[in-house]
């Protein structure tokens, strides 16, 4: 399971996955992976490695980091956000002054709070339940934000 490209999961190309098959619909492949790659980030304390392999999940299995990996990388920790902005559906259009949120629903995140973003300068805070509904904290009025 080791194999540098047969095998072993590359943290960073798993969480565009995630965020890929939830734009295309493949909400339930999406969540799929989301939730092993969060199983594997309690593994790691939540500090993930580059890449990982294991065996097949069981009793008592678990990811090891690859040997070669680095640990924390920070093209892991960068996924974390990626994801986020991925299943909350951020999609920034700076030259309108406007912002669109349009959460996957159902992704095993819980509810996620969104605070200090700034789109074309302007600040804002929104939050998003677990059902994918958007409730805007703050905004200025010079911010557009869009379902």
């Amino acid at each position: 399971p080791f194999g540098h490209r047969g095998g072993a999961v590359r943290v960073h190309e798993t969480a565009i996955a995630v965020t890929g098959l939830a734009a295309a619909g493949y909400e339930v492949q999406s969540h799929a992976l989301l939730r092993g790659l969060l199983a594997a980030a309690e593994h790691f304390e939540y500090r993930l490695p580059e890449m990982f392999a294991g065996e097949q999940r069981g009793e008592g299995s678990r990811p090891w980091p690859h040997p070669s990996a680095c640990r924390p990388a920070a093209v892991a920790a960068a996924a974390g956000v990626h994801v986020i902005a991925g299943l909350v559906g951020i999609r920034p259009d700076v030259p309108e002054g406007s912002v669109a949120l349009r959460p996957v629903r159902g992704a095993p995140l819980g509810e996620v709070g969104l605070t200090g973003l700034s789109v074309a300068g302007e600040s804002f805070s929104a939050r998003v339940t677990r059902l994918g509904l958007v409730m805007v904290e703050e905004a200025p009025g010079r911010l557009q934000l869009r379902a």
